[in-house]
């Protein structure tokens, strides 16, 4: 049995000014965006598996922590209304959220864009170890970060960054860049893929990583800056094929390892010495 069925957090409404262009002399004044937040917690064990979807535009933010627990934080913003509207328009598509400690599903819905501008945002805790995340974003960003599992995500248009992940990871946007930051000395687990077909990807590995690397822009240019790798005892720099308008970069770093695949079909890539230990 669902632990919850269809749950409307407890939400504070917040007036927020934003800046305004000046109206038109004779025109009715905008209201400033309608802002309400909360949040809802619920117990969820390690090796769980977690499906998100979010049907309205918004970014989605998920963090691994250390609790048998996952929080949800939610920003709705509603623009175009007066307060009174907004409010009983809130209340008809509140967030969907059902659970047990073992599975979940977190849903956003929302008014036609032709009712009202609608805007929800989340940010997501959820056991770091073995949390599995299967997420749909309509259009906004998604950020991943500090999770191992296995780890699906499909954007129809927005953004994809992710940090210190492993396990398996998968995702692609119709349209967006990809920021990817590898930790660590190797990627635990089964591989790494992410793809956009528009948008630019940038790849930071620590300098001494163990990966098979497998980079591919279509239309564009593949930068790297990074450094020089052992073979048969020599240094040999890292090195694109160029054929035709495609540029790729197969290479194995360190004492190799498992695959880490980015792939652009129209945009840069570059290959970035990070930092991160």
């Amino acid at each position: 049995m669902f632990a919850g069925l269809i749950l409307t957090l407890l939400l504070i409404p917040v007036r927020f000014q934003e800046p305004q262009a000046q109206p038109q002399q004779g025109a009715p004044p905008q209201a400033p965006p309608y802002i309400e937040r909360g949040q809802r917690q619920f117990n969820f064990y390690p090796g769980g598996k977690l499906e998100i979807t979010l049907g309205v535009p918004g970014s989605l933010k998920i963090i691994g922590w250390k609790r048998g627990a996952v929080l949800v934080e939610i920003e709705r913003i509603i623009r175009g209304l007066t307060e009174d509207q907004a409010k009983v328009l809130a209340t008809q598509f509140p967030l969907q959220l059902r659970w047990t400690q073992t599975t979940g599903t977190i849903r956003t819905a929302g008014p036609p864009p032709s009712m009202a501008d609608t805007e929800i945002n989340l940010t997501i805790y959820v056991p770091k170890d073995r949390t599995d995340l299967k997420t749909q974003v309509l259009k906004g960003n998604l950020a991943v970060g500090a999770v191992n599992g296995w780890i699906e995500a499909t954007l129809q248009e927005g953004s994809i960054e992710t940090g210190s992940l492993s396990g398996y990871f998968s995702a692609m946007t119709k349209a967006g860049d990809l920021k990817l930051e590898m930790a660590g000395k190797r990627w635990e687990g089964y591989g790494f893929t992410a793809v956009t077909q528009k948008g630019t990807v940038d790849l930071r590995l620590p300098a001494e990583y163990s990966a098979a690397l497998q980079l591919e822009t279509r239309s564009g240019e593949l930068t790297i800056d990074y450094p020089e790798q052992l073979v048969d005892g020599e240094s040999v720099p890292l090195q694109a094929v160029v054929k035709k308008d495609a540029r790729t970069l197969s290479a194995t770093v360190g004492a190799g390892g498992a695959p880490v695949r980015v792939m652009t079909f129209a945009g840069d890539v570059r290959l970035i010495r990070s930092q991160t230990p």
